[in-house]
């Protein structure tokens, strides 16, 4: 379950509402309230939400422009209360998000919500994401925890076509290591859902709360926020002080005239 290739000739259709999650309201909601303080340190001209799921999550981020890319358009009526939210409207541009219709060093901030576990080829999705952000610009992910106790009903198949179970699982390490190979430095990382979203009607913290609350690596989503860093090689020029050079007859000259005295 956990240590399957991260490239999938199948991938899971990419969800377009919260409302196609279990407990969805609860778990954006819990999703929000992790990234809020993080939102405030991330400046810029464009910021790009990867997938519905990511573009129908509130942010407080101060970046004016920002862009929903996906396969299809959102749902008017939760795009609405989300721009109602955020006070701003939300361009919307349909194509595909591991091709990104963007120039090279364009975007200030990428958002990617639970895009990762579901996308056929992870790598090709961060190498472009990498391809359009700009040096210093961050990259917010989010991702389903897989040593979360939630993830035991996989071993129920029919609980496995439902999200957030139908996906595939990678750790916070495996994902910050990905990232640290395109020179990616970690700002802050962090897990958010203390709760257990099985049931429909239960409340998902019913009984798991105060454990995932002490026991924070056990709840049931991961967030990391990740610089690009960029370093110049400046040419530097190197001043070499000149050795005075020794001259045998000088020498011999010294030797002769110790002698004598």
């Amino acid at each position: 379950m956990w240590l399957k290739p991260a490239i999938s000739d199948y991938s899971q259709p990419l969800l377009l509402s919260w409302q196609q999650w279990r407990q969805g309201e609860w778990w954006r909601d819990c999703l929000v309230r992790a990234l809020e303080p993080h939102w405030q340190t991330i400046f810029g001209h464009y910021l790009v939400h990867l997938g519905a799921l990511s573009a129908l999550t509130p942010n407080s981020c101060r970046i004016r422009e920002q862009y929903y890319v996906g396969s299809k358009l959102l749902p008017a009526s939760e795009l609405r209360e989300v721009e109602e939210v955020q006070q701003r409207q939300l361009a919307q541009v349909v194509a595909d998000i591991s091709a990104l219709p963007f120039t090279e060093n364009s975007i200030d901030a990428v958002f990617m919500a639970h895009q990762l576990e579901h996308h056929e080829n992870p790598h090709a999705l961060l190498r472009e994401v990498n391809r359009v952000l700009r040096a210093d610009g961050h990259v917010v992910i989010a991702v389903t925890n897989p040593y979360s106790p939630g993830q035991l009903i996989r071993a129920v198949p029919a609980m496995g076509q439902y999200p957030p179970w139908q996906s595939r699982l990678f750790s916070r390490q495996r994902v910050l290591d990905w990232l640290s190979l395109m020179h990616y430095e970690e700002v802050a990382s962090g897990y958010f859902a203390a709760g257990v979203p099985w049931s429909k009607e239960r409340d998902p913290e019913q009984g798991w709360g105060w454990l995932m609350r002490g026991c924070s690596w056990a709840q049931s989503g991961y967030y990391i926020v990740a610089r690009k860093r960029e370093w110049p090689l400046t040419p530097v020029r190197l001043n070499h002080q000149r050795q005075r050079q020794l001259r045998p007859e000088s020498v011999t000259a010294r030797i002769s005239s110790v002698q004598r005295n």
